[in-house]
């Protein structure tokens, strides 16, 4: 069986221990390291307390992901710009080969961030570590935090590097993927739990298992680590205490990042491609607090692409709809981060060929049309939309949970303006949007349930079958100032 990249970086971590046992004496390194005099658990204590998000921001240059994201970046401005933003702590990759980084980029770091005035940023090593020499040298350079990885560690291992980091004043971030890697380390008594929807074997992305596995957190601080790349994403997992955000910072040339602690929830940068470019660094600001997003789905004309008001434009696909979209429309067109592709009655052929052909970062399934395994194959970011006849239809939502990123729960008939016959629990346990039937008029219908972040309206949007601008300001106009006083 071919190893997956998580394999192949373990073994390779492997062989750098041995070459660091080689190059320091274990015995100095253990007697030179100091204790951290700052205290990760507190920083995170003191901002659950003023119900203020623990922001981690975090410098690489590259993943096996992504490639590369940002190889001539200035470390120091990046992170001295992270410390002024207001970030509580900032991450720093350390490890060469796969990810460009180095145990001096940590140096370098801690001096940076020694230059700003007042209360600097804890500093987080973020390594594969295996051994207790990670652990001091990260220390020697500066970490106040380190990383410490269930997929790669028996419980009892992690225990004890646990310690080794605790007896040196740092803070432990223990990071888990899936349900299967939190029982097994459940029973230990870690503070800070860090939940990556990112797989560390293929390197897919699902939000929603932030929503799943803080669950089955306890009283421990949540970390959502991975794949927040803009505002729409953050209100997926804005239940947690605090949120590492790295490759959508990095591909920002210059770093306009600004976390306000008077707002509550923070800003962000929104970088509107896959390629680093200079923008303003006030547009490139949005407010992460509560208001309600506005999916607009049905967009068919290319104009109404660079035009629409709303958070989400859903471009549809599906052979059945009469807002299928034409696909030639959109050809030498840039498709925009915010686009979702709509598929709905589609074999899985034809989904392939249009993700292929065009460069969506985010597509639309219907839960029943197409299996967990098939939405686990895609790249994309996945909404997956559930026609909630019974309320059988939510339980069988189950299934997909782990591997989507937000749900859509829509009439029993999709794009028929009906509205929704079945009551929705207002307890639904995920993040999602309220479809079917949904126009200006009832948008209040949002807030009756917990969960609910925003609604996904076509004929409400429409006149005369044809998409109507003026309907589509007026709903992201009460949209804008509509907070869900639950989130």
């Amino acid at each position: 069986m071919q190893s997956s990249i998580l394999d192949q970086i373990v073994a390779h971590k492997r062989l750098e221990i041995k070459r660091l046992y080689e190059q320091f004496d274990f015995d100095t390194l253990r007697r030179t390291a100091k204790p951290s005099a700052k205290n990760f658990y507190r920083s995170l204590a003191s901002a659950r307390a003023k119900d203020k998000p623990f922001f981690i921001t975090e410098f690489k240059r590259k993943s096996p992901s992504e490639g590369w994201i940002n190889r001539d970046a200035d470390l120091q401005a990046q992170v001295q710009g992270y410390a002024r933003a207001g970030a509580r702590a900032v991450s720093i990759l350390t490890d060469s080969d796969f990810f460009g980084g180095s145990y001096g980029d940590l140096r370098q770091a801690a001096a940076a961030l020694q230059e700003i005035p007042g209360e600097t940023p804890l500093l987080l090593q973020k390594d594969f570590i295996l051994d207790p020499v990670q652990i001091y040298l990260a220390r020697l350079h500066g970490a106040d935090i380190i990383l410490l990885i269930a997929a790669i560690l028996p419980p009892d291992r992690l225990q004890m590097l646990r310690h080794t980091a605790e007896s040196l004043g740092m803070g432990v971030l223990v990071e888990v993927h899936n349900r299967e890697e939190l029982d097994t380390i459940n029973h230990l008594d870690f503070p800070a739990l860090g939940i990556n929807s990112r797989d560390l074997r293929t390197f897919r992305t699902a939000l929603n298992r932030v929503n799943i596995l803080a669950r089955f957190a306890g009283k421990r601080f949540v970390i959502a680590e991975s794949g927040i790349r803009d505002y729409r994403d953050f209100q997926v997992v804005r239940r947690a205490d605090g949120f590492l955000i790295g490759t959508s910072l990095m591909r920002i040339a210059d770093c306009g990042l600004r976390i306000d602690p008077a707002l509550g929830s923070g800003t962000l940068p929104m970088p509107n491609s896959q390629t680093r470019s200079r923008v303003n660094p006030q547009s490139a600001i949005r407010n992460l607090q509560s208001k309600l997003l506005f999916k607009a789905c049905g967009i068919r004309t290319p104009e109404l692409l660079d035009t629409c008001p709303a958070d989400f434009i859903g471009l549809n696909f599906s052979p059945v709809s009469k807002r299928r979209i034409d696909p030639a429309l959109l050809e030498g067109r840039a498709i925009p981060a915010h686009a979702v592709a709509v598929f709905y009655q589609n074999s899985e052929i034809e989904i392939r060929e249009i993700l292929a052909r065009f460069p969506f970062q985010r597509a639309q399934l219907y839960a029943g049309d197409m299996t967990p395994a098939f939405v686990r194959s895609l790249r994309q970011k996945v909404l997956l939309a559930c026609r909630v006849g019974t309320l059988a239809d939510l339980d069988a939502l189950e299934r997909y949970a782990p591997d989507v990123d937000l749900f859509i729960l829509d009439g029993p008939h999709p794009g028929s303006g009906q509205p929704m016959e079945t009551a929705i629990p207002a307890d639904f346990p995920y993040p999602f949007l309220l479809a079917g039937g949904i126009h200006a008029g009832n948008l209040d219908a949002a807030l009756k349930y917990r969960h609910c972040i925003g609604v996904d309206v076509a004929s409400g949007i429409e006149t005369n079958g044809g998409v109507d601008a003026e309907k589509m300001a007026a709903i992201a106009e009460r949209l804008s100032i509509a907070i869900n006083p639950a989130i």
